[in-house]
C-alpha cells in the first residue's frame, strides 16, 4: 500500500509545472507520474535523479499533487530529509536542482559507515 507523503521533502512550483508539462507532452496514458531516485553517493554527496514511471512499487511513498504525482521509495525517502526541489535557471540553462537544506546524516559522505543508498 502507498504511503502518502506530505512534507517529508518541498518542491517548488516552478518545478511541479515543469514536470507536469513533461509528463503531459509524453502524451503516454500508461505514465503514472515521475519518480525520484538515488543515483550516486560519495565524497560529493548524493546524486538525486528523475524519470518517469509506470508503476507503483509496494514501498513506494506518493506525492500526490494537482497535476504531477511524484513516487519516492522508503529507501530514497530516507535520504530526502530536507531537500526542496526547485526548477531554475542555472549557468548551464534550465535545470531541476536538488538543494539540500540539511547536512547529510550517514548517507553520501566520505568515510561513513554504510553510505550507500540505493
Amino acid at each position: 500500500m502507498l504511503r502518502e507523503l506530505t512534507d517529508e521533502f518541498k518542491i517548488s512550483t516552478p518545478a511541479v509545472e515543469q514536470l507536469a508539462g513533461l509528463v503531459k507532452s509524453e502524451d503516454n496514458t500508461d505514465i503514472k507520474g515521475v519518480r525520484i531516485f538515488v543515483s550516486g553517493t560519495g565524497c560529493s554527496g548524493i546524486q538525486y535523479g528523475m524519470t518517469f514511471t509506470d508503476s507503483e512499487e509496494d514501498n513506494d511513498g506518493i506525492m500526490k499533487l494537482d497535476d504531477v504525482n511524484i513516487y519516492v521509495d522508503e529507501q530514497c525517502l530516507n535520504t530526502m530529509d530536507g531537500i526542496e526541489i526547485d526548477f531554475a535557471n542555472g549557468p548551464n540553462g534550465p535545470s531541476f536542482v536538488f538543494n539540500n537544506t540539511k547536512a547529510p546524516a550517514a548517507c553520501g559522505t566520505c568515510g561513513s559507515a554504510g553510505g550507500g543508498c540505493s
